[in-house]
C-alpha cells in the first residue's frame, strides 16, 4: 500500500477524514507451537492465539502455482509450512475433500499420494483434519486464525516468538488467505478475519 508522508491534511480549508494507522501489535509476543527451527514466519502469516498459555500456531495453507500433467505434483507458493504429514483440502469447496500430501520436495513442490484432477493454478490449499468416519465424517481446517503476524521472525531452537496484530487492514491479493479464514457474511460488502472483526482486507 502507498504511503505519502507529505499529502494534504486538508483540503480547502477542511481537515482529511481519514487517519491510516499501522497494524496495532499486542505487547507481547506468542510461542508457536508447530514449527521448526530454520522455518520463517512472514509478516501475514495467520495463527491462532492462546491468549492464556501466550502460545500461538500457525494456520497453514498454500497457494498453487503450477499443477503438472499427473495432476499429483504441486507448485506451490513458498511460505506454506506444511509438512508431509499434513492435509490438505481445496479452499472454497462444499464440502471440502480431504488431499493426503506423499511428499514435500525443498519449500515448494507438493506431491500428492492420490491424483486429482480438480486442483488449478491460483487455487489455495488450508490444512485440514477429518473427524468421524464414513457418512459422519466431517473435514475442517485444523485452526481459524484470530491475530497476524507483523514482523518477520526467524526460528531457532532457543526462540520460537513471534508478534501478532491484533487491529490492522490486511492486503488479502497479497497473503490470499483461504475462504475458510475470512468472514464475509456479517459485514456484507466487509472482508474480516474470521477471528477477529478489527483485521480487515481489501485488494489493493
Amino acid at each position: 500500500m502507498a504511503v505519502f508522508p507529505n499529502s494534504k491534511k486538508e483540503y480547502r480549508g477542511v481537515m482529511n477524514a481519514f487517519w491510516i494507522e499501522p497494524a496495532k501489535r499486542d505487547v507481547m509476543g506468542y510461542r508457536l507451537t508447530n514449527v521448526d527451527p530454520g522455518e520463517v514466519i512472514y509478516p501475514g502469516t495467520p495463527i491462532k492465539t492462546d491468549e492464556a498459555a501466550k502460545t500461538a500456531v500457525v494456520c497453514k495453507y498454500a497457494v498453487v502455482v503450477d499443477v503438472a500433467e499427473d495432476k499429483k505434483t504441486i507448485t506451490v507458493k513458498e511460505g506454506h509450512h506444511l509438512k508431509s504429514t499434513s492435509k490438505v483440502a481445496i479452499s472454497g469447496a462444499s464440502p471440502l475433500v480431504q488431499l493426503n500430501i506423499a511428499s514435500i520436495s525443498g519449500d515448494n513442490v507438493i506431491v500428492l499420494s492420490a491424483q486429482n484432477n480438480s486442483i488449478q493454478a491460483g487455487d489455495v490449499l488450508v490444512e485440514v483434519a477429518t473427524t468421524g468416519q464414513g457418512q459422519e465424517a466431517v473435514v475442517a481446517p485444523v485452526a481459524l486464525p484470530n491475530r497476524v503476524v507483523c514482523a518477520l521472525a526467524e526460528i531457532d531452537e532457543l526462540d520460537k516468538t513471534c508478534s501478532a496484530a491484533h487491529d490492522g487492514i490486511v492486503l488479502q491479493n497479497v497473503v490470499h488467505y483461504p475462504a475458510e479464514y475470512l468472514n464475509e457474511s456479517t459485514f456484507p460488502g466487509s472482508i474480516l478475519l474470521v477471528g477477529n472483526p478489527k483485521l480487515s482486507f481489501i485488494i489493493q
